[in-house]
């Protein structure tokens, strides 16, 4: 295969294996997720950034950062990536051009999520992602677009492996059950699931 053109970012799961390395060398618990999670549970689809939720309090994002920095990433201003993971739950860092966003726990479902964290194979070399039924809570919890068609897919492929109740019951938690991602989760189920 070529080298990629002068000033071409890294794939996303060059990057994504190189953030799960940093983290494992570093003793950090993580999971990938986002669209190179979905490739490892689903058909996959192409991405231009990397999702990586890192299992510390804001107060432990020092060696998290550390360990991106190390490794390949870029982080611009430590103290506003702080002060976005204590205000929002995430903070940014630049990989050669590729963007990995980076999520810490925000909500007690990180609790459950923790728990769940699947051991998967990128790049012949083990790497933790969240399990199908997390990937879905979040993708439900963004309700973009591109999440929908992902969950799509995803119950598609996943069918009775899947425990969409699991997905149901933690919305339902989160946002309450006449929301209207557990009215579209329950959609996506009929359309999609097994029957």
């Amino acid at each position: 295969m070529a080298d990629a053109p002068p000033g071409t970012p890294p794939s996303a799961t060059v990057v994504a294996r190189a953030v799960a390395d940093a983290l494992q060398r570093a003793g950090v618990p993580y999971a990938i997720g986002g669209a190179i999670a979905l490739g490892l549970h689903a058909p996959p689809r192409a991405t231009n950034d990397v999702d990586v939720t890192a299992f510390v309090g804001v107060d432990g994002l020092g060696p998290v950062m550390d360990a991106l920095e190390r490794d390949g990433g870029r982080i611009h201003d430590r103290a506003g990536a702080l002060a976005s993971a204590a205000e929002r739950g995430d903070f940014r860092v630049d990989w050669g051009g590729l963007r990995v966003d980076v999520f810490v726990p925000s909500i007690p479902f990180y609790r459950l999520v923790a728990e769940r964290v699947r051991s998967a194979s990128l790049g012949g070399r083990p790497i933790q992602v969240l399990s199908p039924e997390d990937l879905a809570v979040f993708k439900l919890l963004f309700f973009r677009g591109k999440d929908l068609v992902d969950l799509e897919r995803l119950v598609a492929f996943q069918g009775a492996a899947l425990d969409a109740a699991y997905v149901r019951d933690a919305l339902v938690d989160i946002v309450g059950a006449s929301d209207a991602r557990v009215v579209r989760w329950d959609q996506i189920v009929r359309a999609y699931g097994s029957v």
